[in-house]
């Protein structure tokens, strides 16, 4: 018999369910790589940026609101309440996220804002401590000191945010390791894992990547889109990532794109 507040059986799971298909077709829909393209080459920035703000954020902060709203009636289920919070906090993290990205949408001064390696490696730390909150993946972080272009530092978080969602949904590995150097012209981000590797094997960098259609396409683009360079070396006991951009090259629209599973 259910608790006097607690909702019918598969009620939470349908809500929850109906939430995140709208946040996701949102997404979908806002972030699909051709209108970003689009927008960037046409300078539609503000508009773009107006309509994440009306459209994904709003979504996200009705989302947030139905997860307190079952979370209260799942008070005697401490499990699930849990799990509905760890959700909340996810989407909490991504409308952060959401708004540092509209903000970059926005026109800029011509003089480029720093950011000090302490500012990254901090929102490296809340990344790696996400991964291993919602995927049980151990991360080491390791970080040097420098000061970077705030918007390559944002390009930084990216790739490893993107490298490490590889890792926990492709490579079933039990741990990953992190490392970002900032050197005087460049910044190299490497992201390692003790998985499966990937569905090839062998040390390749970004040129026979492109030219054999394999590796991480979206990681391949943003790199190549920056003016870097990327190593892939994969092996049956995991693989590694290293990404090397430049730190005073503005970043370019088009890069070139092949097939992967990852």
């Amino acid at each position: 018999m259910n608790a006097p507040n607690s909702a019918p059986p598969f009620q939470d799971d349908s809500i929850l369910e109906g939430s995140a298909r709208q946040v996701m077709a949102d997404i979908n829909q806002f972030f699909s790589k051709e209108r970003v393209e689009r927008a960037a080459m046409e300078d539609e920035r503000v508009r773009l940026a107006r309509e994440l703000h009306d459209g994904v954020l709003q979504s996200l902060a009705a989302s947030l609101l139905k997860l307190e709203a079952l979370s209260r009636l799942m008070e005697e289920n401490p499990d699930a309440r849990k799990r509905l919070q760890d959700i909340g906090n996810l989407i909490a993290d991504e409308q952060r996220e959401l708004r540092l990205w509209i903000g970059k949408l926005k026109p800029t001064a011509a003089s480029p804002s720093m950011a000090s390696s302490a500012d990254l490696a901090a929102a490296l730390a809340t990344l790696c401590q996400r991964a291993e909150t919602q995927w049980g993946l151990r991360v080491r972080l390791t970080t040097s000191r420098g000061v970077i272009q705030r918007g390559l530092g944002d390009e930084v978080y990216s790739l490893v945010k993107e490298g490490l969602n590889n890792v926990a949904r492709h490579a079933r590995a039990k741990s990953a390791r992190v490392d970002v150097q900032i050197a005087h012209e460049w910044v190299r981000v490497t992201v390692a894992d003790d998985g499966v590797g990937f569905p090839f094997q062998g040390r390749y960098d970004l040129a026979i990547l492109i030219e054999s259609r394999l590796g991480p396409t979206s990681l391949k683009d943003r790199v190549a889109s920056l003016g870097g360079e990327l190593v892939l070396t994969s092996t049956l006991s995991g693989s590694r990532l290293e990404m090397t951009l430049p730190l005073h090259r503005e970043p370019t629209v088009g890069s070139s794109t092949g097939k992967s599973r990852r």
